[in-house]
């Protein structure tokens, strides 16, 4: 599914590159960029993994922090390498175990292409495909009673601390607003796919050129 992911993303990309490649071959000005965000970021990885065996939430919303930069060539193609991670807490819903909570550290290490369009004087958009290591953090804790020989129950509790890496696909939409002193405000969506559909986030960013 990942290299299907990537493949679409190659063919999406492919008419932005080839309209750059079109463009009249002048001196190469390159910039650089920085910018970043933090925000909404709506789990549905997990939820939907959970949900029909303990009846977890379909979706948990979690906080996201990103940062991101990058070079532009003046034909308006990007190169981006970046950063995001994303913390979530999530209760068990099934009967036996309501009330649980298991805390998900997530951080997506993304580098991919992108093509910078201006919509106006001012005005950008910008469309981003990337290849993602996602690493995840999980810790569950776990509750168990034993009853001792006078019929007292003891309760005792387990930590389980999962960590797993796998290989996934972003794709980014910035929205900004670019002043004269190269500094830039904007809003983000994005969608993060992971052996399925993973997390969808909207943030504001901020950023600068250089």
């Amino acid at each position: 599914m990942i290299k299907k992911t990537l493949l679409l993303g190659m063919i999406f990309l492919f008419p932005l590159v080839s309209v750059a490649q079109q463009k009249p071959l002048t001196k190469q000005k390159i910039s650089f960029y920085l910018k970043f965000g933090g925000g909404l970021y709506l789990d549905i990885g997990n939820g939907w993994s959970n949900y029909y065996a303990d009846r977890d939430a379909p979706t948990v919303n979690g906080q996201q922090i990103w940062i991101e930069g990058g070079i532009r060539l003046n034909d308006g193609l990007v190169i981006t390498a970046g950063v995001m991670h994303v913390t979530l807490d999530r209760r068990v819903g099934l009967s036996n175990y309501s009330g649980w909570q298991i805390q998900y550290n997530i951080r997506n290490y993304a580098f991919g292409l992108g093509y910078e369009f201006k919509l106006g004087k001012h005005s950008r958009l910008m469309p981003e495909l990337a290849f993602a290591v996602h690493w995840s953090k999980v810790l569950r804790v776990y509750y168990f009673g034993k009853y001792d020989n006078s019929g007292d129950l003891t309760l005792n509790s387990e930590i389980y601390n999962e960590k797993e890496t796998k290989a996934g696909a972003v794709f980014n939409l910035d929205y900004y607003y670019q002043f004269k002193n190269r500094l830039f405000v904007g809003l983000r969506s994005g969608v993060y796919y992971v052996s399925g559909m993973e997390g969808i986030t909207l943030t504001p960013l901020l950023g600068v050129k250089f």
